[in-house]
């Protein structure tokens, strides 16, 4: 009897080992784990979560090239305004005597003397649909100046200008630009190239 249970014992073999004369160990299949595979509705939650991080990729991208784009647009138009703001404090200071507004004065123009004695006038002409901007023109009374360069455009878009005379030979220069939707404002000194603009300003 005891030898009969001892072979009995000895042919049970116990879950995942090979019987005796075999190479390995037998995988043993449990159902649920991982050697099932992928099912189908793993593989379809994966695609879908793959497919939203790329459209959020390519979303931001998109948003970035746009955004770039108004930048540049926005960064070009400060600099024209820039560059014709330069040329026209540039074109006062070659003055050499502040007309008007008399000193102490604030005008909405100015007429300045230039180095050859010619009357120079700067003045706002309001633009047509514009919605209340105005372009500042130069009159130049100048006879050896071409006609088509006696009345020049200097700046668009001006929104508010003002010339105040600190001295006969120094001009506070007052302006307010609109460009798209913002608004750039500058408030500076202009001394004229003359011996008087050297005077302390009152």
């Amino acid at each position: 009897m005891r030898a009969a249970f001892v072979l009995a014992t000895e042919g049970e073999q116990e879950p995942g080992r090979a019987p005796p004369g075999s190479h390995g160990p037998w995988p043993v299949h449990r159902p649920g784990s991982f050697s099932d595979g992928i099912t189908l509705v793993e593989m379809l939650i994966g695609l879908a979560l793959f497919g939203l991080i790329l459209g959020i990729i390519v979303w931001l991208l998109g948003h970035g090239s746009r955004s770039g784009q108004r930048l540049s647009t926005q960064m070009a138009v400060h600099q024209a305004s820039r560059k014709a703001l330069v040329r026209f404090l540039q074109e006062l200071q070659e003055g050499i005597e502040v007309i008007r507004p008399t000193p102490g004065t604030t005008l909405s123009y100015a007429l300045v003397r230039d180095k050859y004695s010619c009357v120079r006038w700067f003045r706002q002409v309001p633009r047509p649909g514009s919605g209340g901007l105005y372009d500042l023109r130069r009159y130049a009374d100048d006879l050896a100046l071409p006609m088509d360069r006696r009345d020049e455009l200097l700046l668009s878009d001006v929104k508010r200008l003002t010339f105040t005379a600190r001295s006969e030979g120094a001009l506070q220069i007052n302006i307010v630009l609109a460009e798209k939707d913002r608004d750039y404002a500058l408030l500076t000194t202009v001394r004229l190239r003359n011996l008087p603009s050297a005077e302390e300003l009152w």
